[in-house]
């Protein structure tokens, strides 16, 4: 697994600090390339991280170009760990008949 892409964005609420990572993943199956997201979430209070959350998706697209496209949707939306599946499951079915599993 290689990160293609990693984008990121900090947010306050309250007296938390969360800050958000978006990354992109090539992964190779069947000797076909295949692109994942992952969804990291680290919160800190004080200046130091008191929770960590982290997701994956091995396989949402076959090509970079729409990986990066739904990489900006969650980026844009400020989808947590926690939702990833529920946001990228279709696509994620879609682009695993592609490979013929």
């Amino acid at each position: 697994m290689r990160i293609k892409k990693s984008l990121s964005k900090i947010v306050n609420f309250d007296d938390k600090e969360s800050r958000y990572i978006y990354r992109i993943v090539e992964n190779s199956i069947r000797n076909r390339q295949a692109f994942g997201i992952e969804i990291e979430r680290q919160d800190f209070e004080e200046g130091e991280v008191v929770n960590l959350e982290r997701d994956i998706v091995d396989i949402v697209a076959s090509n970079q170009r729409k990986a990066e496209d739904i990489l900006m949707l969650l980026f844009n939306n400020l989808v947590s760990p926690i939702h990833l599946v529920d946001i990228v499951g279709e696509y994620a079915d879609l682009c695993v008949n592609d490979f013929g599993f």
